[in-house]
């Protein structure tokens, strides 16, 4: 799973914390990538974070919607949630 996210963000704070729920029932890895980091991802992501992938396809932007986001890492492989 792949978070684009900014420093200074609440959403993305926001995001990065429902992630790591998922994180403990799925056991998957979370990658942040600041967009600020790399000019191309600035100029096209700095005002649509966050915005989350699961296996390279748009999961989430702005808010966690749980059952989309459970289903799209269910389809990527994740397994089912541990106990």
């Amino acid at each position: 799973m792949k978070i684009l996210s900014r420093p200074g963000c609440p959403l993305c704070d926001e995001m990065k914390g429902a992630a790591e729920v998922f994180l403990m029932w799925y056991g998957f890895e979370i990658e942040v990538v600041n967009v600020l980091d790399d000019a191309s991802l600035a100029a096209e992501y700095s005002e649509s974070v966050p915005q989350a992938f699961v296996d390279g396809k748009l999961a989430c932007k702005f808010r966690m919607e749980p059952a989309r986001f459970a289903r799209m890492l269910e389809e990527a492989g994740a397994g089912r949630p541990r106990d």
